[in-house]
């Protein structure tokens, strides 16, 4: 046989085979209009709390409020009896009214010289040394005044007052309580206030929800304590950082609790209404494929199939979301032959468009 003859024909009859277009069926993507809703679990939290500590060592002399007490910023919680700090306040009172007779008597002197140096009575020296006796004393005064001042803060502590507007959540003491003003130990606070007119909802977003929700998101919480409410709420913050170990990001909502019905601590679901990421549509699940964990799509273009990558969303039933700004005003083709390549020709069929879901 004669090869040299043969190769034409078979290289004629190979071209042949791939003349003739591929017959294939073919859908167009339907813009993706539904909102998504996600649902993920929250907590409540105070919008603000305190541990409030004692800085004056003494006895509690009266207690004036209780657990659920709803309190005013600035409003008495507690006084201390605390009459050692009195007495030192007393010491150091003395001890500036001395300070300031020794300092009028030192400056006065020193004046004096000053006067006299001009007609020579005096020599230079002395002069000198008595102005800087009077500049000693000064100096002595506005210690022992700062020293005052110290005392007298310290004594204020002396009678607890709420920082802010909130609920007494817990307390440790009760009329003639020892204190210990200062305490290292972390457990040694005398009320806990929350701030809950207005709840903190925390929750831990996937990177895919936490990167939509920009501050003011709408969303509803609801609890399964309270059946058939809801309570909406906006996003205030997140912490902009997704947690190695969980894969989640906190993202805090603020919600109304005018009536405080709402107590902190309650765990419930909150949910986001999303409008789909733009670029996604909806194909039936038959045009997707899956080549080296990447989510495929074959279009017919121009009478040639042409791939392009999509990531793939909700599988919907018979459509699944997918995205890709390259599929608007294309035409998908519908369960590709495994043999289909690049640049193939395709003899395009299109298929009514599935109902949306």
């Amino acid at each position: 046989m004669n090869f040299r003859l043969l190769l034409p024909c078979l290289i004629a009859l190979s071209s042949g085979l791939h003349a003739d277009p591929v017959a294939v069926k073919t859908v167009n993507p339907q813009p993706a209009t539904a909102s998504r809703v996600f649902e993920i679990p929250g907590h409540t939290e105070p919008a603000e709390e305190a541990k409030l500590f004692c800085r004056a060592t003494g006895t509690v002399r009266e207690r004036k409020v209780d657990i659920g007490d709803q309190v005013k910023a600035g409003d008495v919680l507690a006084v201390i009896d605390a009459p050692e700090i009195d007495k030192q306040v007393d010491a150091a009172q003395a001890a500036v009214e001395s300070a300031a007779a020794k300092a009028r008597t030192a400056r006065s002197n020193s004046d004096r010289t000053a006067s006299l140096l001009k007609s020579r009575a005096v020599s230079l020296e002395d002069a000198e040394q008595l102005a800087s006796i009077a500049e000693q004393m000064d100096a002595d005064l506005r210690l022992r005044k700062a020293e005052l001042g110290r005392l007298s803060e310290v004594q204020g502590f002396a009678t607890v007052r709420a920082p802010f507007d909130a609920t007494i959540a817990a307390r440790k003491v009760d009329r003639g309580d020892q204190v210990r003003g200062d305490s290292s130990n972390a457990d040694a606070w005398l009320f806990h206030l929350v701030r809950i007119n207005e709840l903190r909802v925390v929750v831990e977003a996937s990177p895919e929800l936490a990167l939509r929700l920009s501050t003011g998101r709408e969303a509803t919480v609801r609890f399964n304590e309270l059946p058939g409410k809801s309570f909406p709420a906006k996003v205030s913050r997140s912490s902009r950082s997704i947690e190695r170990a969980s894969g989640t990001m906190r993202v805090e909502l603020l919600l109304k609790n005018d009536d405080r019905a709402l107590p902190a601590g309650l765990t419930g679901t909150v949910s986001f209404s999303l409008d789909p990421v733009a670029g996604t549509f909806l194909l039936p699940g038959n045009t997707l494929l899956n080549r080296n964990g990447k989510s495929i799509v074959v279009l017919a273009d121009q009478g040639k199939a042409k791939f392009i990558e999509v990531s793939q969303g909700r599988n919907l039933g018979e459509l699944v979301e997918v995205t890709s700004p390259a599929l608007a005003g294309t035409t998908v083709i519908v369960s590709p032959n495994a043999m289909l390549r690049e640049g193939d020709a395709v003899e395009a069929t299109a298929l009514p468009p599935k109902a949306k879901p």
